[in-house]
């Protein structure tokens, strides 16, 4: 996901981005607590707890990923980075689990850290009088209580099953043990979570319908959550098809008629198309890719400054394939058309 991101920082080994919007749920989140506190406080009270709510909100956050990346990592998963938004964060991992039961496990560690937190938030609240003084015990007390239940709201909301959210994965692994078919759980996914997602923005109308303008922000949060896990939804299911065709092809298969071998520096027999950093096509500074190599791989070796891979067998370049030829191949495959 290349995305603009504030400065990144590193946790764990896990590079952390925050993407501009982050600030925009801290500050949602600051503005609903302050409502909150208000009751009980003087206003520069309740700007303080509201603030502190808000960085812990974010760092609770983070630690649901965390939980993700970490358990991913220990699977032998490849993860890129962890990106807060504002509607929480992604966990950014190069490829799926190898099994059901690696994907359950990843899926499923984040709702039970935030079921943790919300616990120990709890737990903070009921022994907040025993730890500490008077009427700091009252301020900790209530802000702890809040961040108990919105660990919890997370939790659960996390665990309803339909893709992207946790719960979509975790019912995803479990059809995938049952069915033994990966996409196919995926697809039964994606759809309970694409009518999640209809569900939330009808709930939305009936909110602004039945409470007026009163309940505006709510209505707008209801119908925004669910056009976001539609889309999400949506683009998940394209992913993994494109995926699966990319695991199901090899570069051979771009290539209608295998060339001959070019020896040595002997020219191609059609003309090469320069590299992007100006290299001979033939050059060994450009990637190369073997005929059986998967189309992953392929578009993996056109990363960095490349417009051309060198195609190669038994280490005798054979031909060339140019990120556009590759580009117009994909297109064919995702439109289901056959390849020329």
């Amino acid at each position: 996901m290349q995305t603009r991101t504030l400065p990144s920082r590193h946790l764990a080994g896990v590079e952390v981005r925050l993407d501009p919007s982050v600030l925009v749920l801290a500050a949602l989140v600051a503005w609903a607590f302050t409502g909150v506190f208000r009751a009980e406080h003087s206003l520069g009270v309740a700007l303080l707890l509201a603030a502190v709510g808000a960085v812990l909100v974010v760092l609770t956050t983070l630690a649901h990923e965390l939980g993700h990346a970490l358990e991913a990592r220990h699977r032998g998963m490849e993860v890129e980075a962890i990106t807060l938004l504002l509607f929480g964060g992604v966990t950014e991992m190069h490829a799926d689990g190898q099994t059901a039961r690696d994907e359950l496990a990843v899926a499923a560690v984040g709702p039970w850290i935030s079921l943790v937190c919300a616990a120990g938030f709890g737990l903070l609240a009921t022994f907040a009088d025993d730890l500490f003084p008077g009427t700091v015990a009252a301020s900790l007390g209530q802000l702890a209580g809040v961040l108990g239940w919105w660990n919890l709201l997370l939790a659960v909301f996390n665990l309803v099953p339909g893709a992207p959210l946790d719960g979509g994965r975790v019912l995803r692994a479990l059809l995938w043990m049952v069915t033994g078919d990966r996409l196919r759980a995926l697809r039964v996914s994606v759809r309970a979570g694409q009518l999640i997602g209809v569900l939330l923005v009808g709930l939305g109308a009936a909110t602004l319908v039945r409470a007026g303008a009163q309940a505006a922000l709510v209505a707008a949060a209801f119908a925004v959550s669910g056009v976001f896990l539609v889309r999400a939804a949506s683009s998940e299911l394209r992913q993994a098809e494109l995926s699966a065709v990319l695991e199901e092809r090899r570069v051979v298969d771009l290539v209608a008629t295998p060339p001959p071998e070019v020896h040595g520096s002997a020219p191609l027999p059609w003309p090469p198309t320069p590299a992007g950093d100006g290299a001979p096509a033939t050059s060994p500074e450009v990637p190369c890719v073997e005929l059986t190599d998967d189309l992953h791989t392929l578009i993996e070796a056109f990363q960095g400054d490349h417009d051309v891979v060198r195609i190669v067998r038994a280490g005798r370049t054979i031909g060339t394939l140019t990120e556009a030829e590759v580009a117009r191949a994909i297109a064919r495959l995702r439109r289901g058309e056959p390849l020329p």
